[in-house]
């Protein structure tokens, strides 16, 4: 029931901008659950990607029929930055792939040094407590993007690249630093919303395939194993719709005062217990 729990906490706070690694590491501190590596996290990840196919079907599906179109006509000599100007699928396609570079790259470079953070509940209590700040800033200051996939750049893609390499740190969110990013660079709100879940499907696949050999070491039936995932994929999707609404009524800095309560209860209880 614990690891069900977990999948279920995993779906709504994957797309909440609250961290859903910095919870499962809270949650499993205070369930005493310990889980070498993080082969789980990756896999009930997985079942929040199953979320964000289900939701973005239709754009997804055009997605990858224009990405493989695009590799066609450049193999017939078509200029790169004429299909990109002439298919804002294509663009979008091509600008998901820059702003995946960056976590890949970080994330496997650096994987062994993250996977012990996965176990430091006072680390990841500090980084909510960032996370809150950053949600609250980025709610006051950046409201009035208006950029769509036609307007922005590929240094928009780095940026955002960039701040979803750095949420990696368990306790600094990868939906919520993604929009922040965007919304600094002056994205549409609810289009920074779609990039950002969009976003997290290569680089989750890519997680869940590195980290697939692990999970038979964990000691998890397969029964529970998957119904923790389908946990987070219901729990996900709901979450999505949610947060859409929440980011288009520009009241997502109410997610600031959760996680700074979250946070210093943590810290308090695990200073208490002495560790």
């Amino acid at each position: 029931m614990s690891f069900i729990l977990l999948g279920l906490i995993q779906g709504l706070t994957e797309f909440f901008p609250v961290s859903s690694s910095g919870h499962l590491v809270i949650a499993k501190y205070f369930l005493k659950l310990y889980l070498p590596g993080a082969a789980f996290e990756a896999f009930v990840h997985f079942g929040t990607v199953l979320a964000v196919i289900a939701l973005f079907r239709k754009e997804i599906k055009e997605l990858v029929i224009s990405f493989f179109n695009s590799i066609y006509k450049l193999f017939q000599g078509e200029d790169w930055s004429n299909i990109l100007k002439n298919n804002s699928f294509s663009k979008f396609a091509w600008y998901l792939i820059i702003s995946s570079i960056p976590a890949a790259i970080i994330g496997y470079a650096f994987s062994l040094y993250f996977e012990i953070l996965f176990n430091k509940a006072i680390i990841t209590s500090l980084m909510l407590i960032i996370t809150g700040f950053l949600l609250w800033f980025g709610n006051k200051n950046y409201t009035r993007g208006n950029k769509n996939i036609l307007e922005i750049t590929y240094k928009d893609a780095i940026f955002i690249g960039l701040a979803q390499a750095i949420a990696i740190i368990p306790g600094i969110s990868r939906s919520g630093l993604t929009i922040f990013a965007g919304l600094y660079r002056n994205l549409n709100r609810e289009f920074a919303a779609k990039y950002s879940f969009i976003l997290s499907i290569p680089i989750i696949l890519g997680a869940t395939i590195f980290k697939i050999g692990e999970l038979s070491s964990l000691n998890i039936n397969t029964t529970t194993l998957i119904l923790s995932g389908m946990a987070a994929l219901i729990s996900g999707y709901g979450a999505m719709k949610i947060f859409i609404r929440l980011l288009k009524n520009r009241k997502i800095y109410i997610f600031s005062y959760y996680l700074w309560i979250l946070s210093t209860v943590t810290i308090w209880i695990s200073l208490s217990r002495g560790y």
